[in-house]
């Protein structure tokens, strides 16, 4: 921005620095350079007494930042950060082009956009915050009703802020701020202000590319300010053991040692030793994808940041009033804890997060957390554009046995979750529930596979699958990525579970299929002729056989003009193994019924007669 745009010049009471407001609704401003915080009373900037820096991120938002929101251009700011003890978030404030402010919300790699809405009329039709509980609150506004996503009572948090601000920076250090969802809508009640009478923040979660940003950090000015790039990997010593800790610089801000499991807060370049657990009784656990580990998917490198192992435990355990609705079988005090799994965090700079899920049993799953919730009947019952119930699967809840590497929020052993499956068993509408907060996750089964062929490169790991092809593994991992809540109709659901019922998982890629194919289809004429006996038949059709499978091993391929041979699955031609199955098998059946027309007139003997096999 230029100094053209300036509503009000001046310079800092404090330092002297130039300053330029480009808000006329702005009352608060914080100085670039002493970091004062300034009132602006009359057209004049007044110290308010108060410091105010916000900690060096990697955020790749800045002042300056513009973009396009609902077809309207703005430009962002200032910045609000909000500190404490589970983590951080930031509230930049953007400046639309017809001069009104809104707000974009930026916490754990979420970004939402809002606007503070006019006071409702009736102000009992909100809950208060005392009543407001995760899994059953559910309230209207507006004409939609809404689940309570996130609650955040913060009694020590800390506020910094830069650039203009609408609204004075808070004194206290309390907080206390709902998020609420349905399907794509979205709003913030803050009860800053009084319990009974928050504010209300209303808009949608968004993706940082539809926003079509201009003026973001650049790597070097990322590398000026903070000393790394976001997303670079890092190495340090555990200040507890000594053991070396990996993490992903401006990602994750908490780690957990692999050795000692200590749980270390990374926000500040050096590892700060955070809390001390239990050392080492669980370190016997062998994780079978290593930390720090890369994978191939497509043309992009993800990296393994963290791994969460997890063991199930009975419902009541963690959720003690579970809805009637939900709760369809009874849930036993003595049900065995054995059953575990191990979730794994995915990172790539350019896409984001992909959890991806080692179950029983080497089966797989990938997980994605939804921007964009599904539309909601109740807070747990979601329900397709049809407001058709989308069918339930199971509910089931789970503690952390333990969690090394990085994550993006505070892990530690014993952190319990609750979960409700909705779908099928090939694409699942989860959402995990805790104590705080819920979120809605999309799940895709995956092949052992295309595990391998993720990882094939990487010698420290062993899947047991033959890897999968580049070409069918990256069409597996768009599908999942494309996959949203609105697609869980149930249309969809009935569509997915009739391909995995008549499209298993099958490589017709192979000889083992087209052989097992081709005797399948000759079985007939070996019930009907008995095996091998006294007529020259079933050498034939045995000759055949043999024909057959050595053309489907060394089965040739058309290449300008030229038959080559290969035994390469990725070279096989599924069409001209189809062929020659079609061939071979209309030959057994020629001769098969040539065999029996002449049986028939040289030896009716055999074949006619009650004493004969067949009947004419």
């Amino acid at each position: 921005m230029n100094s053209s745009s300036y509503l009000l010049h001046s310079t800092c009471p404090s330092c002297g620095a130039e300053i330029g407001i480009h808000s006329a609704t702005a009352v608060t401003a914080v100085c670039g350079y002493c970091h004062s915080v300034l009132l602006i009373n009359q057209n004049k900037l007044v110290q308010s007494g108060r410091h105010s820096a916000v900690l060096n991120d990697l955020s790749p938002l800045q002042i300056g930042t513009t973009g396009v929101w609902q077809g309207k251009p703005f430009t962002l700011i200032g910045r609000m950060q909000v500190n404490y003890d589970a983590g951080s978030w930031n509230e930049w404030h953007a400046l639309m082009h017809d001069g009104s402010s809104a707000w974009l919300s930026e916490a754990n790699d979420r970004f939402v956009f809002t606007r503070l809405q006019p006071a409702p009329p009736d102000l009992r039709a909100l809950p208060e915050f005392s009543n407001l509980k995760i899994g059953n609150t559910f309230f209207k506004y507006k004409e939609r009703r809404y689940a309570v996503a996130d609650i955040r009572d913060i009694q020590r948090g800390q506020y910094a802020a830069e650039g203009e601000l609408p609204i004075p920076l808070p004194q206290s250090e309390t907080a206390r701020v709902a998020d609420c969802r349905n399907g794509a809508s979205f709003i913030t009640l803050d009860y800053s202000d009084g319990e009974a009478q928050p504010q209300v923040f209303a808009g949608k979660g968004i993706a940082l590319k539809s926003l079509r940003l201009q003026n973001t950090r650049t790597p070097e000015q990322i590398r000026t300010r903070a000393g790394h790039v976001k997303g670079s990997a890092k190495r340090g010593k555990c200040p507890n053991c000594g053991g070396e800790i990996r993490w992903v610089s401006g990602v994750a801000d908490y780690v957990v040692c692999q050795y000692c499991r200590s749980q270390l807060d990374m926000g500040e370049e050096t590892a700060q030793l955070h809390a001390t657990s239990e050392m080492r009784q669980h370190q016997e656990r062998h994780l079978t994808i290593k930390i720090g580990s890369r994978a191939r998917i497509g043309n992009e490198s993800w990296w393994v940041l963290g791994a969460m192992v997890l063991y199930e435990v009975p419902v009541n355990k963690v959720m003690h009033d579970v809805p009637l609705y939900i709760q369809v079988a009874e849930h036993e005090e003595t049900e065995a804890e054995t059953l575990g799994w191990t979730e794994y965090l995915l990172y790539s700079p350019k896409k984001g997060f992909l959890w991806l899920l080692e179950l029983e049993n080497n089966q797989w799953a990938l997980a994605s957390t939804l921007d964009d919730w599904p539309t909601l009947n109740r807070p747990l019952e979601p329900i397709d554009f049809r407001k058709d119930e989308i069918p339930f699967l199971y509910d089931y809840a789970a503690h952390v046995l333990y969690a090394v590497g990085a994550f993006y929020w505070q892990v530690a052993p014993g952190d319990s979750m609750y979960y409700v499956d909705y779908g099928c068993e090939q694409r699942k509408l989860s959402t995990t529930l805790t104590q705080n907060e819920q979120s809605w996750s999309v799940v895709s089964s995956i092949p052992a596979s295309l595990v391998a062929a993720w990882f094939k490169d990487n010698k420290n790991i062993s899947i047991k699958a033959k890897p999968l092809s580049a070409d069918k593994a990256v069409k597996i991992v768009h599908e999942h990525q494309r996959l949203k809540a609105k697609d869980f109709t149930i249309g969809n659901i009935r569509k997915w579970r009739l391909q995995a019922f008549i499209k298993p998982d099958i490589d017709v890629r192979t000889v083992e299929f087209w052989m097992v194919l081709f005797i399948i289809l000759n079985l007939p004429i070996f019930i009907f002729i008995g095996g091998l006996d006294d007529n020259d038949f079933g050498i034939t059709s045995l000759i055949f056989h043999f024909i057959t499978y050595g053309l489907l091993v060394k089965i040739p391929y058309w290449t300008w003009g030229i038959f080559e041979y290969t035994d390469s699955a990725k070279k096989y031609n599924p069409y001209l193994a189809a062929l020659i199955v079609i061939i071979f098998t209309w030959c057994n059946y020629a001769i098969y019924i040539s065999d029996k027309e002449a049986g028939t007139s040289t030896d009716s003997h055999y074949y006619g007669g009650s004493g004969g096999r067949w009947h004419k």
